[in-house]
């Protein structure tokens, strides 16, 4: 029999699983949909057949966050975190500023494991800061890497080099899914200590929702609100976000899709001199990356001393 606080966070895991299904929509279907590739309802299938299967079979190696900075968590320690992560998560998703919900959550985990004297594991800690510091300078230069050998090697036909990424585009936005499944999306499921299967049928079932209902405005912000695809730009951009955070998810690192994504995109659109680039979106968006886990963090915090 659940418990009140329990139910409320039943409720509060499937609200976040449905606001990263929608804003997560930009960084797994964004470049194919911007590039006009494929229409808005095919780009939002694939996307959620992404998050169902990562979800189901990566999923709980994310729990690792929870279970490392939380041991013994309290149903009050599990409500704090997730209504902390949820207000600052929705000012994102107000703002139309592609957030990320993996440092959000995870700033919100570490702050309510120092309220609660836990926070010990300082060496999985600096692991997760690494990767959260190096993958976007990482997929921003390995952006304009490739897109450099795209222009000196890629096919001289140019038909045959659009098949080519079309084919790939459609496999790389759904590994794009898929890794935002597992990894942003198991993040969640795994914070009710003792309620994962329900967790994650409740996150599951919310991010397929909030792909359909929530996604525009990201989707819009991302895809064109930086400058127009091409395709390769959405190619390399789609495969090194799904890359890196497949890479995080074996070492159970939490890691923003949307922030490798959006990181390719700007590597690639530096690589073409793209002028057109809309600088004040590109800051709001790094920006965003700062702010969320401190944001998390303090909510966290704050909540727990005065919930408890």
């Amino acid at each position: 029999m659940l418990g009140p606080l329990e139910a409320a966070s039943l409720l509060l895991a499937g609200l976040l699983g449905m606001v990263v299904g929608g804003n997560n929509l930009s960084a797994c279907s964004g470049t194919i949909i911007g590039s006009g590739m494929v229409t808005r309802r095919s780009g939002v299938l694939i996307a959620v057949a992404g998050y169902v299967l990562g979800l189901s079979l990566e999923g709980p190696k994310l729990f690792r966050v929870r279970e490392t900075f939380l041991p013994a968590e309290t149903s009050i320690e599990v409500f704090s975190i997730l209504f902390a992560t949820l207000l600052v998560f929705l000012g994102g998703e107000l703002s139309r500023v592609p957030l990320s919900l993996s440092k959000t959550l995870t700033g919100a985990i570490l702050g309510v494991s120092f309220a609660a004297g836990a926070l010990q594991n300082t060496r999985y800690l600096v692991l997760i800061l690494g990767f959260w510091f190096l993958a976007p300078l990482l997929a921003t230069a390995l952006g304009v890497l490739l897109v450099a050998l795209d222009d000196r090697y890629s096919p001289k036909n140019l038909w045959r080099k659009l098949s080519i990424l079309k084919a790939g585009l459609l496999l790389v936005a759904f590994l794009s899914a898929y890794v935002s499944g597992s990894n942003t999306l198991g993040l969640i499921a795994g914070v009710p200590y003792n309620q994962t299967l329900l967790a994650t049928l409740a996150v599951g079932l919310g991010s397929i929702l909030g792909a359909f209902t929530l996604g525009r405005g990201a989707l819009r912000r991302l895809s064109e609100g930086i400058f127009s695809l091409r395709y390769p730009n959405a190619f390399f951009a789609q495969l090194l976000g799904s890359g890196t955070v497949e890479l995080a998810n074996q070492l159970g690192v939490p890691l923003s899709t949307t922030e490798t994504v959006s990181s390719g995109i700007i590597g690639s659109g530096f690589a073409r001199k793209m002028r057109v680039m809309n600088v004040r979106n590109v800051f709001l968006i790094v920006a965003s990356w700062v702010v969320s886990p401190f944001a998390g963090a303090i909510a966290g915090y704050v909540l727990t001393r005065l919930i408890r």
